[in-house]
Formats: structure tokens, C-alpha cells, sequence
């Protein structure tokens, strides 16, 4: 007769063994582990996982999960009812898949970390099978890009653009590596398992699958919330971590490992997230406004984690409330004039999207509708060219964004004098997060720094090819209006008058 579940599910997760040829600091040396370094019967001996499960529940529970997302695909993923989607929410879709599909292949080898040097059985059994969630994670989204390679053949971004040093990439690439890449098993689980994942995944998942329903793209909100679903079971590795740090000692480096994660998080979600909900959603389809959406989802969320370990909000908490009425409109204005340099397409706001923005944000009539104006009367007056940006924005040397998040009220760009070099920061914020490690940071070079060190072509056609863009099919363009003549053919070059 077979043993009844909670008999032996403790015994298959509690496999730890008393070692006697070599030490436990070096089987788990600091550096891969994390500090400050404990031992595992003083500190991580009761390691427990709210949401427990085995190896077999596991691969029935996610075997029924796929099969789900497969039969909604398989019922709805045909190539009228593609082509029926919107426009603008294909190039949300396309954004969206760009930026994450490989940066969740990136976070297998994170979870793997933790699989061999968490400290506890249980954690290294709970990141085991985080490794394999991260594999689906990329799957399903190269499954869904690649479906869609019929409507779009800019949808291959979901496995180049991560091969590429597009800019907008290399800010995922920098904040990843900091987060997950470049990280021990501690930090790992801190900043990717519980600021991120428990504190922004849901907005970037949950919330994105809510307007994907009613965008009437139920594939992609199928895949979003089978995603999620992981999410919430993994994310719970960084609970225990934090609760054992804080018994023994380590409550000042877990309240700096949230705070500069959860800046971090906030600075690549206005990117890709924010500006996608608010500019590229349908109207029929905004259910919410970006701001609503991170109220409920994120602030609220992380309010009650910060409760649970008796932690305080990080000290820029004022300047994060205040950038939620104003920071993604100043980046989407920056995304629209460099539209060039991206794989999707950017819209100028139409009348019932202006309508829609200024019921959402009672600043937002006197602030940007001014901006998109003059953006209009660009086009009205000489075609697409004068609609462009021709020179770079500032990139900040920390989230290698524009310095584009300033508010009515102030600009928030800083800058910060060190060794003989002046460094650019689009907040305080981000200049805190680059003093602290100071040593981590200072050698990366935004793409502003490599064309002035002539590392990367200076020229605009030389720039576009370097970053994957080496057609004008390949390039952003205004989501409602065609290419001028002169992107599709090239300018003319002047011919001497013959003898």
C-alpha cells in the first residue's frame, strides 16, 4: 500500500547529508552561495516552501498547463483570426516578446545557481524545478512569435533581439545581469524570485493577460497566465531566504537588495510595460491605465511583503509615486522620435487615445498633448523625416534608458563626477544604485559611450545595421502611416554637371 503524500513528500525534499572530506564552505563557497555565510545548521536547516509539491505533481500539474495553452492555440491561433487582431496590440505583442522571451532563458541559469548552491535541500528542489519553468517560459513565447511570422516578419525579434545590441535590449540585458546573471543564490533569490517576480510579474503577466482578453488575442492571454501560475509557485524561494537573513543579522543587506531591485524592476516595466499599456493597447482593450494597474498590482503587493518582514519603504518611494503620472508618457514621446532604432511599430495618439489619456491622467492635456501636437504639425507640414529625432538621447549609465523621465514639475537627470569621468543618470535613484557598487558599474559603456569611443558605427545607416536593423522593413515606423519614399529608396546622391 502506498504511502499516504505527507509521509514521504518532507523525506524527498529534505535530502541534505553530513559531509566528511571536505568543509560545507566549500562545497558552498561565498561567492556562488552568498553572504553573510552561515552555516546550514544555524541558519538554514528549517528552509520551508509555503507551496510544496514533487517531481511527478510537477510534471502532471504542467503537462495539463500546456496541453491548455496547445488546445487554445490550437482552436484559436488560425490566420484569419490573426489578422482580425489590431494593429496596434501586434506591436505590443511583438515589444513584449522581444524583450522577455530570452531574458526568461537567461533566468534558467539563475534558478540553476540556486539549484546547486542554495544552502538548503528544499530550496535547491524548489529552484530545480524554477529552472524548468524559465525553459517553459522561452518556449512558449518562441511558439507564439513564430505563428505570428505570418502576419509580421519583424516577429523574429523574439529570439534575435537578444542577439542583437539594440538599445533597448542592452537595458534588459544590464538590468538581468545585474539582477539574476552576475548574482549568488542569495541575491537571486531576493531580487529576481521576490522583488521582481512576486512584486512585478503580475503586472507584467496577470494585468497584460486582462487586456489581452479583451484585445481578443486569447492565445497570448493564455500563455500569459500559464506563465504567471509558475511565477507565483518559484517566487516563493525568496521568502524563506529573507526570513533567515533577517534572524542572523542581514536585515540592512536584504533592505538594500529590495531597494535596488525594486528601482531597477520599476525602470525596465515603465519601458516595456508601461508605455505598451498606455499607447499601444486598443482603446476597447484598456480596461485600466498603467498607473490603476501598478496601484493594484504592485504597490499594494509590495506594501504587504515590506509588512511581512517588518521592512521599511525604500527611501525613494515619494519619487516612485510621483513618476506614475508622468515618467512613461516623457519615455513614450523618446520611443516615438527614435522609432527608427526599434522592431515595432509607435503610434501618435488619435483622438478617442487623447480622450482616453486625459480622463486617466488629469495632466497629461496640458504636459504631452502640446508635445503630440507639434509632432502632427511635423508631419502636416514636411513628411515623416521631420517626425524623427536625428541625434541620441542621454543614456543613463545605470538602467541605459534615455533621460527621458522628467515631470512637469522637475528634471529628473543627475550626474556624478568619478575618476576623471562624468557619469549620467536619468534619477537619484539610479545614481545611488551605480554609488554603491561603484566598482560594478563604472566600466560598461551605454551605446552613447561606444559611438563617441568608436565602438559603434556614428553613422545613422551604420547604427541601424549594428543594432539588427538592416532593411527599412526592419525598422519602427508610425503605426498609422506608410514609410516616405525616400526610407524605402535612399536620398539621392548629387550628380556633377557634365563638361
Amino acid at each position: 500500500m502506498p504511502l499516504p503524500r505527507d509521509q514521504w513528500l518532507d523525506v524527498a525534499r529534505k535530502v541534505d547529508w553530513t559531509y566528511r572530506y571536505v568543509s560545507e564552505q566549500e562545497i558552498f563557497p561565498a561567492e556562488m552561495s552568498g553572504t553573510p555565510w552561515l552555516a546550514h545548521d544555524e541558519a538554514w536547516s528549517d528552509w520551508s516552501e509555503a507551496y510544496r509539491t514533487s517531481y511527478r505533481e510537477y510534471v502532471q500539474n504542467q503537462s495539463v498547463k500546456d496541453l491548455s495553452v496547445l488546445a487554445v492555440r490550437d482552436a484559436l491561433d488560425k490566420q484569419h483570426v490573426r489578422e482580425h487582431l489590431d494593429q496596434s496590440w501586434l506591436q505590443l505583442v511583438k515589444f513584449h516578446l522581444g524583450m522577455f522571451a530570452l531574458g526568461e532563458y537567461a533566468a534558467v541559469a539563475a534558478e540553476l545557481r540556486m539549484a546547486r548552491f542554495g544552502r538548503d535541500s528544499a530550496w535547491r528542489v524548489m529552484a530545480n524545478l524554477g529552472a524548468l519553468d524559465e525553459i517553459r517560459h522561452t518556449q512558449i513565447p518562441l511558439l507564439i512569435g513564430h505563428d505570428l511570422l505570418n502576419v509580421d516578419d519583424n516577429f523574429d525579434w523574439t529570439h534575435k533581439a537578444y542577439h542583437t545590441d539594440n538599445w533597448l535590449i542592452i537595458a534588459a540585458r544590464h538590468v538581468f545581469d545585474d539582477m539574476f546573471a552576475a548574482a549568488n543564490a542569495i541575491e537571486i533569490a531576493i531580487q529576481l524570485n521576490l522583488v521582481f517576480e512576486t512584486g512585478f510579474t503580475n503586472l507584467q503577466f496577470m494585468a497584460l493577460g486582462a487586456l489581452a482578453d479583451r484585445a481578443d488575442h486569447h492565445v497570448f492571454e493564455k500563455a500569459l497566465v500559464s506563465i504567471q501560475t509558475d511565477e507565483a509557485r518559484h517566487a516563493q524561494i525568496g521568502h524563506p531566504v529573507v526570513r533567515a537573513l533577517l534572524r542572523h543579522g542581514g536585515r540592512d543587506y536584504v533592505q538594500y537588495l529590495m531597494d535596488k531591485m525594486w528601482w531597477r524592476s520599476w525602470r525596465v516595466l515603465i519601458a516595456t510595460t508601461g508605455t505598451a499599456m498606455d499607447y499601444l493597447t486598443p482603446v476597447k482593450a484598456r480596461s485600466r491605465s498603467f498607473k490603476e494597474f501598478v496601484e493594484e498590482w504592485v504597490v499594494e503587493q509590495y506594501m504587504r511583503n515590506l509588512e511581512e518582514f517588518s521592512l521599511e519603504l525604500p527611501w525613494f518611494w515619494p519619487m516612485f509615486l510621483n513618476e506614475l503620472d508622468d515618467a512613461h508618457h516623457s519615455l513614450q514621446v523618446a520611443l516615438y522620435n527614435t522609432r527608427t532604432l526599434l522592431w515595432f511599430d509607435e503610434p501618435s495618439p488619435t483622438e478617442p487615445e487623447r480622450a482616453w489619456l486625459r480622463a486617466k491622467y488629469p495632466s497629461w492635456e496640458s504636459t504631452y498633448e502640446p508635445i503630440w501636437d507639434r509632432i502632427e504639425d511635423a508631419w502636416a507640414r514636411h513628411g515623416e523625416a521631420a517626425s524623427l529625432a536625428y541625434a541620441l538621447p542621454g543614456i543613463c549609465n545605470l538602467c541605459q534608458l534615455p533621460t527621458a523621465f522628467a515631470s512637469p514639475s522637475r528634471n529628473t537627470a543627475c550626474t556624478l563626477k568619478h575618476d576623471g569621468r562624468t557619469y549620467l543618470f536619468c534619477s537619484q535613484p539610479c545614481r545611488w544604485i551605480f554609488e554603491q557598487q561603484i566598482d560594478r558599474f563604472t566600466e560598461h559603456k551605454t551605446l552613447v559611450d561606444r559611438i563617441v569611443a568608436g565602438e559603434a558605427p556614428s553613422d545613422l545607416i551604420g547604427l541601424h545595421a549594428s543594432m539588427g536593423h538592416e532593411t527599412a522593413a526592419s525598422m519602427g515606423r508610425d503605426l498609422r502611416r506608410g514609410l516616405d519614399q525616400w526610407r524605402l529608396t535612399g536620398v539621392p546622391l548629387a550628380q556633377m554637371p557634365s563638361a
